[in-house]
C-alpha cells in the first residue's frame, strides 16, 4: 500500500464523513487506507467502509491520537490530515506517481502550494505540477512566512524514516500548536526531501464547531497559554539554530505576531497575557489598548 492517511476524530463525525468521501477512489483502487483514532468522541466513531480502520482510545488530545494513527498505518508513506479536511483530488495521480518514484533516502514530500478553501463553494482544478525538484539536506530555504509548510497536512513523511526516528513524534504534552511543532522538527532532521512549488492541492477546511471557538474559559486559556509559551521557547530555540536563515527569522516573527491577536481576541485573562507576553514579546500596540482589546473580547464572545 501506497499511503495512509492518518486522522485523528474528536466529535465530528460527519466532518471525518466528508474527508473520507473525498479520497473514496484511492481507498477503493487500494492505493491508499485512512486510520482514524477516535480520541474518545462522546459518540464512539462508527465508520464501516473500505479501507478505514477505526481505533478507539480514551480522550488524550489531538496529538496523542496522531502518534497512535501514525504507529498504526502501514503504507510506504503517511499523510496526516485533520477531521475537516475536505482533498480535492485533482491531479493526484501527478502526486502519486511522484511518491512511487521517489529515491529511497527522500525522506519527504513537500506539497509547496497546497492552497486552503476556507469557504463551500466551487473551486478551480488543482493544477498538475512541474518536475519536481530535488533538495539535499533540510529544506529550511522552503520556510517561507506565508508558507504552509509548517502545517503538517503538507508534508507527506515516508513511514520507515519515521519509525527508525523515535523522537519524531507529535509532543503529547501539548493541545495547541502540536502539530507545527512537528513539521518543523520533521523539516529539519530531512536528509533528502522533494519539494514542489508549483503543485497546486487543495485542501478544504470545512471548520465545523470546534472546542477553540470563541472565547476561551479561564481553564482553557491557562492550558492553552501554557502551550504557546512552550511553543515559543521552542521556536526561540529553533531560530537560533537556523539563525543564518533569514526566513527562519521571519517565520518566528510573523508566528510572535499572529499568537499575540490570537491570545487578544480570545480575551485571555490579564495574568495569562502577561504570562504569556513574557516569553513571546510585548506587542507593538499600546500595552493598555491590548489589555482592554482582550477585556472587552473575553465579555462580548460566548465562552468555550
Amino acid at each position: 500500500m501506497l499511503l495512509s492517511f492518518v486522522v485523528p476524530v474528536y466529535n465530528n463525525a460527519s466532518a471525518f464523513a466528508e474527508c473520507v468521501s473525498s479520497v473514496r477512489v484511492l481507498l477503493d483502487d487500494g492505493v491508499a487506507e485512512v486510520v482514524a483514532v477516535d480520541d474518545g468522541s462522546d459518540e464512539p466513531l462508527r465508520f464501516e467502509a473500505k479501507g478505514v480502520r477505526v481505533i478507539r482510545i480514551g480522550h488524550s488530545g489531538a496529538a496523542v491520537a496522531r502518534n497512535v494513527a501514525i504507529g498504526a498505518a502501514e503504507g510506504d508513506f503517511v499523510w496526516p490530515l485533520d477531521a475537516d479536511d475536505v482533498i480535492v483530488t485533482d491531479g493526484i495521480g501527478s502526486l502519486l506517481n511522484t511518491l512511487r518514484a521517489m529515491p529511497e533516502k527522500a525522506c519527504f514530500f513537500h506539497i509547496g502550494n497546497m492552497l486552503t478553501q476556507e469557504r463551500p463553494g466551487a473551486m478551480p482544478p488543482a493544477t498538475l505540477p512541474d518536475e519536481v525538484a530535488t533538495a539535499q539536506g533540510a529544506p529550511m530555504q522552503r520556510l517561507y512566512p506565508r508558507s504552509s509548510i509548517i502545517d503538517h497536512t503538507t508534508n507527506i513523511i515516508r513511514r520507515s524514516w519515521l519509525a527508525s526516528e523515535s523522537e519524531l513524534r507529535y509532543p503529547a504534552e501539548m493541545s495547541l500548536l502540536e502539530d507545527t511543532v512537528f513539521a518543523l522538527k520533521v523539516c529539519e532532521r530531512a536528509e533528502l526531501c522533494l519539494y514542489n512549488d508549483t503543485f497546486h492541492f487543495y485542501c478544504r477546511r470545512t471548520y465545523h464547531p470546534s472546542a477553540t471557538a470563541g472565547a476561551w474559559s479561564s481553564e482553557r486559556s491557562s492550558r492553552f497559554v501554557d502551550d504557546i509559551c512552550r511553543f515559543f521557547r521552542f521556536l526561540g530555540e529553533y531560530a537560533d539554530c537556523h539563525s543564518e536563515y533569514d526566513n527562519v527569522r521571519q517565520l518566528s516573527a510573523r508566528l510572535r505576531y499572529v499568537y499575540r491577536r490570537v491570545a487578544m481576541v480570545k480575551g485571555c485573562p490579564w495574568s495569562d497575557l502577561v504570562r504569556m507576553l513574557d516569553v513571546v514579546g510585548r506587542p507593538r500596540c499600546p500595552i493598555l489598548f491590548y489589555r482592554f482589546t482582550a477585556f472587552v473580547c473575553r465579555l462580548l464572545r460566548p465562552k468555550r
